[in-house]
């Protein structure tokens, strides 16, 4: 019985990572546990209200925005807040080059802000120019690498 537990429990991983990209979701797989990543450390700065002073802050300073759209019930943007998030190379570069807003779409204005950027599964991440026009979005789960990558890609005027 044991060996018949080790068959299927792989084929049973798959179906279920299967079922989950059918929504729409992508997997990653990370065994690195999050205490012994060598780049945890401050963890990228997220305002967590008014939009609108955030998007004049990012007008003011020529900076794009960042937004994570999130709900409290969502796993996988659990992991993105202990394992993507805390990463100290891409904590230092959206800290220095992007406003930052952390959007919970069944709070404060998260609900009229999920309505005007057509938010329909979490965690969607996108990318705003200084005037509110989207650039990039990212929906489901995404490493730290792929989020540096595509924020580098939008200041570069890349999709």
């Amino acid at each position: 019985m044991h060996s018949a537990l080790k068959t299927l429990l792989p084929a049973a991983l798959l179906i279920v990572l299967n079922g989950l990209s059918s929504c729409g979701y992508r997997v990653v797989l990370n065994t690195q546990k999050h205490n012994d990543s060598p780049n945890a450390s401050a963890p990228l700065a997220f305002f967590r209200d008014d939009f609108k002073a955030r998007l004049d802050s990012a007008r003011q300073s020529g900076k794009p925005v960042f937004l994570d759209f999130y709900t409290d019930w969502c796993g996988p943007c659990k992991v993105m807040d202990r394992d993507v998030f805390p990463d100290r190379q891409l904590a230092d570069f959206f800290n220095s080059n992007f406003i930052c807003l952390k959007v919970n779409t069944e709070k404060g204005e998260g609900p009229a802000l999920a309505r005007l950027y057509n938010i329909e599964a979490y965690p969607t991440m996108i990318f705003l120019d200084q005037e509110g026009q989207e650039r990039k979005r990212i929906i489901g789960l995404s490493t730290a690498g792929q989020l540096k990558k595509s924020g580098r890609n939008v200041l570069h005027g890349k999709k």
